[in-house]
């Protein structure tokens, strides 16, 4: 056992929780890490567990979040993973949007990368124990496709030895069954599984510091309009969009009555207006061409009909035109 498992062990003992908090990309298997994790964990009989996802609106691409907490007896904490024991970073690009060691100082990071486990230490001022496994490598070698998921999964049971590596493998493959996915596609993952038990690198360094950013309110959104504290707008999300159709706003007669409705519904926070102090929340427009799915959401909730769902075709080149 290695001392930082023996450390998680001895957290439990004193009746702490031990938090989870992972990074990645939607469509990267994050997901599925976290929730085949915590049902491995489920199954030790003296432990509670909680997992939960905090996605934002976007589909494939963005950048989402999962939350996994463990216990012994009974999960009885209800507060949000600000200061994780076990930070994972599931995919690289989703470091740019967001830092997925705050609230860190010695904690155990598991990063999917090529990267020696010095190396990642470097580049994202980790302190504590550093695992770095090739998820994407693996992936390509089992799956034919870039898919870290597994590689993740078998890095966490290994390094925080709250599970036996027996236990967390039928948990996935339960997991995968239940997708229905072809057998031999169920057999690829679980030998991924076992060679990536053996393929992690680990690395011990110095406490350093991540402090958590305060809390400084939700700027000039209405109350509840909370979407621009999602990581979507990063991703170009318009590409996600339906094909065919796009949303307009127009308003030449200014009759925008400052409801905030449509602020506040809107997934993307892609909404442009001004806050008039006598008559509320003036939309003027919002970013479209980058960033709208044509959810509807704006289309719905606008009492004056200021916006409009509208055929649309796509020019070769991408730039969506009027039909």
């Amino acid at each position: 056992m290695t001392s930082r498992a023996q450390a998680l062990k001895e957290r439990l003992a004193r009746g702490d929780s031990i938090d989870l908090r992972g990074y990645g990309k939607a469509g990267g298997g994050l997901m599925l890490a976290v929730q085949a994790f915590a049902a491995a964990l489920a199954k030790v009989p003296e432990l509670d567990v909680q997992d939960w996802p905090l996605f934002s609106s976007a589909r494939k691409g963005a950048t989402v979040c999962a939350y996994l907490r463990v216990a012994r007896g009974k999960v009885e904490q209800s507060s949000a993973v600000s200061e994780p024991d076990v930070a994972v970073l599931m995919n690289e690009a989703a470091a740019e949007d967001a830092d997925f060691a705050e609230g860190t100082k010695d904690a155990l990071y598991v990063v999917n990368t090529w990267h020696s486990p010095e190396m990642a230490a470097g580049r994202y001022r980790l302190g504590g124990t550093v695992v770095t496994i090739a998820g994407d490598d693996l992936g390509r070698k089992y799956l034919n496709r870039p898919l870290a998921n597994v590689a993740v999964l078998a890095a966490l049971v290994r390094t925080t030895g709250l599970v036996e590596p027996v236990a967390a493998r039928a948990s996935l493959e339960s997991r995968l069954v239940k997708r229905r996915l072809p057998r031999r596609i169920v057999d690829a993952n679980l030998a991924m599984f076992d060679t990536s038990l053996e393929q992690m690198r680990v690395g011990q360094f110095p406490p350093a510091g991540h402090p958590r950013k305060p809390f400084t309110g939700y700027g000039r959104l209405p109350a509840g309009a909370q979407s621009a504290l999602r990581t979507s707008v990063h991703n170009r999300t318009s590409g996600y969009g339906r094909p065919g159709v796009k949303v307009e706003f127009a308003d030449p007669l200014s009759k925008c009555n400052g409801c905030s409705l449509c602020v506040v519904q809107c997934p993307e926070g892609i909404i442009q207006f001004d806050a008039d102090p006598a008559r509320g929340t003036l939309v003027h427009g919002a970013r479209f061409a980058d960033f709208c799915k044509v959810c509807r959401e704006c289309v719905t909730a606008c009492p004056l009909d200021l916006f409009k769902e509208l055929v649309a075709s796509t020019r070769p080149e991408g730039h969506p035109v009027e039909a």
